[in-house]
C-alpha cells in the first residue's frame, strides 16, 4: 500500500511538471504564460512531491518564469504569481543564484515591487551562497528605490567582505555610510579592509578614501558644534576659532589632506579647502534634477 501511495505521488508530481513543460509557442501569450503560475502550489509542497527531484521541478518553473520577463502587458497579479513563483524556485533549490538576481532585478524594475524583490534577496542571503552580488543587489534597492542610505551601507558592506568583489565596493560602502550620516562607522570599516588588503593599488586607493571619511566626520563634527553655538549665543559665529574660544569645541581638527576647515559666516556652511565637494553617492534621480 506504501508503495502505491508513492507511486501514486510520483505520477502527481510528473504530470505538474508536464504541466509546466508544454511548448514555448503555446506560452507565447501574455495570459498563458503569466496564468500558468497562478495556481503553482507553495514551494514546500512541491519539495514534498518532487521525491529528490527538486533542482529538475526548479528549472522547469523557471523557464516558464523567464518567458514572462520583460513582458510589458503583465498585471499587477501577474507580478504577484511570478514572485511566488521565484519563491517556490529559492525553495525548490536555494543554490539557484540566478533567480535570487535576475527575479529581484525583474520585481523592481518591471513592476516596482520592491518589498518583494527585497524578500527574495534576503532570502538568497540566508541560504548563505557567499555570492557577493545578492547583497550588494539589496543594497541597491535600498538606494535607489527606498533612498534609505542606512539600510543600503549595510548590506553593500556586507558584498565588501565577500570573495571576488571587485576593489570599488569598499569604497562604496564608505560612501554610503557617510551618506547615511554615520562617518565613524564608514572609517572603521574602511580601515578593516585597508588593514587586511595585501594589494598596494588597492591600498592606495583606500588610504585616500580614508582621508576623505575623515573631513566628513570632522565637518559633521564642527557643524553641530555651531547649532550649539546658535543655541547659547543667538547669532551664527563668524569664526571656527570662536567655537575653541567658547569651549564647545577643544580644538579644531586637523584637516587630514593638509588644507584647511572654513566656515562661511553667513550661511554656516563648512568646506575642506582640499575636498570642496562633499562626499556623497549621486542618487539617479538627483542627477536627472540637478541635469
Amino acid at each position: 500500500m506504501k508503495i502505491a501511495w508513492i507511486v501514486l505521488a510520483v505520477v502527481v508530481a510528473m504530470a505538474g511538471v508536464h504541466r509546466l513543460q508544454v511548448s514555448i509557442d503555446e506560452q507565447r501569450s501574455e495570459g498563458t504564460a503569466v496564468r500558468s503560475l497562478m495556481h503553482l502550489p507553495d514551494g514546500e509542497v512541491l519539495k514534498f512531491v518532487s521525491l529528490g527531484y527538486q533542482n529538475v521541478v526548479a528549472d522547469l518553473i523557471w523557464l516558464r518564469i523567464i518567458q514572462v520577463f520583460g513582458d510589458r502587458t503583465v498585471t499587477e497579479d501577474g507580478y504577484n504569481w511570478i514572485y511566488n513563483a521565484l519563491d517556490a524556485v529559492t525553495t525548490l533549490d536555494p543554490q539557484f543564484v540566478q533567480a535570487y538576481l535576475a527575479g529581484s532585478m525583474t520585481l523592481t524594475v518591471m513592476a516596482d515591487h520592491v518589498e518583494q524583490s527585497n524578500r527574495i534577496l534576503e532570502k538568497g542571503i540566508a541560504a548563505d551562497l557567499e555570492e557577493w552580488r545578492i547583497p550588494f543587489t539589496l543594497g541597491f534597492n535600498y538606494f535607489n528605490f527606498l533612498r534609505d542610505y542606512r539600510h543600503a551601507a549595510k548590506y553593500v558592506e556586507m558584498a565588501a567582505t565577500m570573495p571576488g568583489t571587485p576593489d570599488w565596493l569598499p569604497l562604496l560602502a564608505a560612501r554610503l555610510h557617510v551618506q547615511a550620516d554615520d562617518p565613524q562607522l564608514a572609517l572603521e570599516f574602511i580601515t578593516r579592509v585597508y588593514e587586511a588588503t595585501t594589494d598596494e593599488g588597492l591600498k592606495a586607493k583606500l588610504e585616500i578614501r580614508i582621508k576623505e571619511v575623515m573631513i566628513e566626520r570632522d565637518l559633521m563634527a564642527m557643524k553641530r558644534a555651531v547649532e550649539r553655538y546658535q543655541v547659547r549665543h543667538g547669532s551664527r559665529p563668524e569664526r571656527l576659532s570662536q567655537l575653541v574660544e567658547t569651549g564647545i569645541l577643544k580644538h579644531i581638527p586637523l584637516e587630514p589632506f593638509g588644507g584647511t576647515y572654513t566656515l562661511d559666516s553667513e550661511t554656516t556652511e563648512l568646506s575642506s579647502s582640499s575636498r570642496p565637494e562633499r562626499m556623497k553617492v549621486y542618487h539617479p534621480h538627483q542627477r536627472k534634477q540637478d541635469g
